[in-house]
């Protein structure tokens, strides 16, 4: 029944999703989080909430733009049911604005294959990721996408190495002026404090969870996802190639960012949707697809039950 709903791409498949993804979110938000009932608990909740489903019409975007499936809704499917096994209360608003951002990049990132207009691309890319690391110090782990990118696309051509950096400059300098605007003065300079490997927050069962979940789905689909590309044309491979790294850096990014937080982990939720998704349209007609499908729809609400 999922598999032959969503194996076409359909308004509806989107309204049906997003219903999906603002259940579990309020029920995290009303029922396992402690914010309370204020007025600024409910416009958050209402503020992450527009975020969330706006995700979802960016990652339809990304998809359909750059042809990362076939004529479906498999992954918006995979990325709300990997978005939903997250501990979403544990969510902070500046961290979903940051993941947003950073979709925004990728969307430039992926079309980098076209060879149009690349250092306008690059540029944005940075730019995108650059104003997400003000949202949420973190996510400036993704600038490696970036430069990737290049290497990926059009490493041939040295000034697009240097494009990065002259967006990070304009966004520097936006938020001095902005800050010197605001306060009168310009930040002080700080001290960075010692790093060290804490992963106490992953004690906690809606943070180690999640975790668990999406290291053992990276390990399966992953390489299934690249191996189902073995038989075109490495020039072709480039894209399923950047998705690959964009989980890897995801995951440097969830281990290497202490304290370790559901914020780390929420950037692996878009290239594990895509592979879940293409694994999920090659074996479609396979009875054991339509239960997993069902297994990803009710284990967020099973997982809630249990932690």
């Amino acid at each position: 029944m999922l598999t032959r709903i969503f194996a076409t791409s359909k308004p509806l498949n989107f309204l049906w999703v997003s219903l999906y993804l603002f259940l579990v979110f309020a029920i995290d938000w009303f029922y396992t989080c402690k914010r309370g009932y204020t007025l600024w608990a409910v416009l958050e909740f209402l503020a992450m909430s527009g975020l969330l489903i706006f995700s979802v019409l960016l990652v339809d975007f990304i998809v359909r733009k750059n042809e990362l499936s076939k004529k479906n809704s498999f992954v918006v499917l995979g990325y709300v049911f990997l978005l939903s096994m997250l501990a979403i209360s544990k969510l902070e608003l500046t961290g979903v604005i940051a993941h947003v951002l950073v979709l925004m990049a990728i969307r430039r990132l992926i079309s980098l294959q076209s060879l149009k207009s690349v250092k306008k691309k690059l540029f944005d890319a940075a730019f995108w990721i650059a104003i997400a690391s003000l949202a949420w110090y973190g996510a400036g782990g993704n600038l490696l996408l970036v430069f990737l990118g290049v290497l990926i696309f059009d490493a041939s051509d040295y000034r697009n190495w240097l494009v990065p950096f002259f967006a990070i400059l304009a966004v520097g300098m936006i938020y001095l002026a902005g800050f010197f605007l605001v306060n009168d003065q310009f930040p002080q300079y700080f001290q960075l404090q010692d790093w060290r490997f804490d992963l106490s927050e992953w004690k906690n069962m809606q943070t180690a969870w999640p975790t668990v979940y999406l290291l053992i789905l990276t390990v399966i689909m992953i390489p299934f996802y690249w191996l189902g590309y073995r038989k075109i044309m490495l020039i072709r491979k480039k894209r399923p190639l950047f998705i690959v790294l964009a989980a890897a850096v995801a995951w440097i990014i969830a281990i290497g960012v202490q304290p370790a937080t559901n914020n780390s982990v929420v950037f692996l939720v878009f290239p594990l949707a895509v592979a879940v998704a293409n694994l999920t349209e090659r074996n479609q007609q396979r009875p054991i697809t339509e239960i997993l499908l069902w297994a990803f729809l009710l284990l967020p609400f099973a997982a809630r039950m249990v932690i």
